[in-house]
């Protein structure tokens, strides 16, 4: 028995990237929207497309996008973030899939990135492989403040065409996120227990480069590589001199 498909998907000033992910979910038979108070104009964009939109104040990802999930009419979601697109093959593989009966509670889907003009193959960035597409009796999202991820009960399988994701727009976008995402790891860590060192963080720097530049074959990546293990070396490293930060902070506290 063919199966009906809600896409669900967050957003809060998402004008740059909803039109061009709505565009790609012609096949699903309804778009949930749960923004966070966009200024722009993304709910502009989503009415254009006929989104149920709701809203609600951001707390963290893993409860925005369950409460998404709560709001769809159908049992079967396609979880998508704004700036990513389905392909045309993927919307192929899934329409196909739908059709029939699925067996399955859940498929992992890879992502393919754009990054400085061109698709990001190695580095540690390709498949990274997610679950986007599962029923939502079995599936949720699970995490604390970041990589949230949907823990899925029962058996998973795998599609094999990718989602496309436009990850930053430019070098300053990317370190805009680098910069949010470390303070929100490093408070995780902090809240867990953890304590950072300056050495800690140089080490786990110079291990992410040669991780993703060598280990990962980024190198294959050319330039766009070369920049990609250097951010990501970054973000280690600030990651973790947060950490010692707020370790240094907690032990000096009056």
């Amino acid at each position: 028995m063919p199966v009906s498909i809600s896409a669900c998907i967050i957003t809060l000033n998402e004008e740059y990237n909803l039109r061009k992910c709505l565009e790609s979910l012609s096949f699903v038979d309804e778009i949930v929207i749960v923004d966070s108070g966009s200024t722009d104009k993304t709910l502009e964009i989503a009415a254009d497309f006929q989104a149920t939109v709701f809203q609600r104040k951001f707390d963290n990802y893993v409860n925005q996008k369950n409460y998404c999930i709560s709001k769809a009419r159908n049992n079967w979601i396609l979880a998508l973030d704004a700036d990513e697109v389905i392909s045309t093959a993927l919307s192929e593989e899934i329409h196909l899939l739908a059709s029939k009966d699925i067996s399955a509670s859940g498929f992992l889907i890879p992502r393919l990135t754009y990054y400085l003009g061109k698709w990001i193959r190695f580095g540690g960035w390709y498949p990274n492989l997610q679950i986007r597409f599962f029923h939502k009796e079995y599936g949720r999202f699970t995490g604390i403040l970041v990589h949230e991820r949907v823990h899925l009960q029962g058996h998973c399988a795998r599609l094999k065409q990718p989602i496309l994701h436009y990850s930053y727009r430019s070098i300053s976008d990317h370190l805009k996120f680098i910069d949010r995402y470390s303070s929100l790891a490093a408070s995780e860590k902090h809240a867990a227990g953890k304590k950072g060192f300056v050495s800690l963080a140089v080490l786990e720097a110079i291990w992410k480069f040669f991780s993703m530049y060598f280990f990962r074959l980024g190198f294959l990546d050319g330039r766009a590589g070369l920049v990609v293990a250097i951010l990501g070396a970054y973000y280690n490293f600030l990651k973790y001199i947060k950490l010692y930060e707020l370790t240094h902070q907690e032990k000096h506290k009056p």
